[in-house]
């Protein structure tokens, strides 16, 4: 019976290869299984592959090798290494030259191995599916920019079909949720990496302020999609280096309420929405803030953490018509602002934070460690 999902394994002692046959033979999929790594170069470019797990030493090449041969030639595989030796030097160079899902030591544990093969299909789906999404979203964005509620419409169909089928793997969905992120971001050179930036400082500014951490979890994930609403927008807005009119921020300043329609959809998704909606109001309740003019308590706690983390990460990033400003500006302008625009115990935290770690706080490659939080 053929399946829709296919897994090589590569090892060239054929012991191995028939005990992961019979481990996977009542799993619905396909497997494949080659002792020699020139074949398995042949089979992932004849056959419908999505996941090649390979053993390390092998006499024709190394797993790490033929790993990185694949993601030259497929680089859409799912890759991960199946090994008995766990030295540093093998993993980095795993993750370096072969990018891999997964690193997983012999022996293995059946259950565990099984788990980890479906998350990998799980992981591929959600990637294609991420970059068909993207694709329609980019044709539409050009072909039919007066047709923004379809647009709409169609990626809240969209995202709720994907959480709807990965709703109970949590992995899963963050990597779903930082793949709609990383599409917003990849709109402007300028703005690539900021979701996922202004959600860690986030993260640490809510940290700081002593949360549980469901709490900061939480204004994680809504710092990584506050501007997904952007999707929305048209591209000519969203990317323009100069200053916009009155009409086009007018346009911009939609995009909380579009992001909080699109995630609206999805049940999981719930405590998220009124955080997004609201990450520009002001906390005086100014009609600077949008779009409902909240003031205080009546915004939501994460909105007013992402607001502080958004000003940070904008102030302290290279724009069209500005070089990053240095931290003695951001201080002034946190605190000049305290009581207006931001909420004076977020601005304390975020400045308390700032004077500790200085220019660390503002790395740029920092990530959220989310498994961190589903593991505990």
């Amino acid at each position: 019976m053929r399946h829709a999902h296919t897994v090589l394994f590569v090892d060239d002692e054929v012991n191995i290869l028939k005990a992961l046959q019979r481990l996977l033979r009542n799993e619905e999929m396909n497997v494949l299984c080659t002792d020699r790594a020139s074949e398995a170069l042949e089979i992932v470019a004849r056959d419908p592959v999505q996941v090649v797990v390979t053993d390390q030493r092998m006499p024709e090449m190394s797993g790490v090798d033929l790993l990185s041969k694949v993601r030259e030639r497929q680089p859409d595989l799912v890759r991960m290494l199946l090994t008995g030796y766990t030295e540093i030097d093998v993993a980095v160079d795993a993750i370096n030259r072969g990018q891999i899902y997964r690193l997983i030591t012999k022996p293995w544990n059946d259950d565990e191995l099984r788990a980890t093969i479906r998350q990998a299909f799980d992981h591929w789906d959600l990637k294609s599916e991420i970059k068909r999404l993207n694709q329609v979203t980019r044709e539409q964005n050009f072909r039919l920019q007066d047709m923004n509620r379809n647009l709409e419409a169609k990626v809240r169909e969209r995202t709720k079909q994907l959480i709807a089928k990965h709703q109970d793997l949590r992995r899963a969905y963050v990597q779903t949720v930082g793949a709609l992120a990383e599409a917003v971001d990849a709109k402007d050179a300028y703005t690539r990496g900021h979701s996922e930036r202004v959600g860690v400082y986030a993260s640490k500014i809510a940290r700081e302020m002593g949360f549980a951490k469901d709490f900061i979890e939480r204004v994680y994930i809504a710092g990584l999609l506050h501007d997904v609403g952007k999707i929305g927008i048209r591209d000519a807005v969203i990317t323009k280096p100069d200053r916009l009119t009155p009409e086009e921020y007018e346009e911009i300043k939609r995009h909380p309420e579009i992001g909080a329609r699109i995630l609206e959809a999805v049940d999981f998704l719930s405590e998220v929405v009124p955080c997004v909606r609201h990450h520009h109001e002001w906390y005086d309740g100014s009609s600077r803030g949008y779009p409902d003019r909240l003031r205080g308590d009546q915004i939501p706690l994460p909105s007013r953490i992402i607001l502080v983390a958004d000003t940070v990460e904008a102030m302290t990033s290279d724009r069209p018509y500005r070089k990053a400003l240095p931290l003695d500006i951001v201080f002034a302008e946190l605190t000049k602002f305290a009581g207006s625009q931001f909420d004076p115990m977020v601005v304390d935290a975020a400045v308390r934070l700032l004077g500790d770690e200085g220019e660390e706080f503002i790395q740029k490659d920092q990530k959220f460690d989310i498994y961190e939080f589903i593991e505990s």
